[in-house]
């Protein structure tokens, strides 16, 4: 995981084997979440099916809309990858989330922030070397 500040933490993923992201640990975000420009760039591939539409209460306590799209993987720090992730697409070119569609998918996990690291279990063992990928 990486330290950006004012206690806020990221690690590094690809969303469907695509370019490196960051992603915003969130343990408090329902849904793993991507932005409309990752969105776009994924659906040119075909690599994002739209599933749903749900309402969902964002941080700041609006109420929106957001569409839920199934992407292919989602890998986490390059040694944890899961397959048939469900994703919220957020407007606008927010930042991505690594929320509990994910989470609960590698649990359990473990999050340390003195040094800043996250524990996930139950990995596809095709990306990383064990089933246990830490990810610092």
């Amino acid at each position: 995981m990486m330290d950006k500040g004012i206690s806020t933490y990221y690690v590094e993923g690809r969303i469907a084997g695509q370019n490196k992201i960051d992603l915003l640990v969130d343990t408090g975000a329902g849904y793993t979440a991507i932005n409309e420009k990752t969105l776009k760039k994924l659906k040119k591939k075909g690599l994002a099916v739209h599933t749903r539409d749900v309402a969902a209460t964002m941080a700041n306590g609006k109420r929106i809309v957001v569409p839920i799209y199934m992407v292919d993987s989602l890998e986490i720090g390059g040694s944890c990858k899961i397959s048939n992730v469900e994703v919220a697409v957020l407007p606008g070119d927010s930042r991505c989330i690594l929320g509990l569609t994910a989470l609960k998918r590698v649990a359990p996990f473990m999050v340390s922030v003195d040094p800043p690291a996250i524990s996930l279990s139950n990995c596809d063992t095709s990306v990383g070397q064990n089933t246990l990928g830490v990810v610092r």
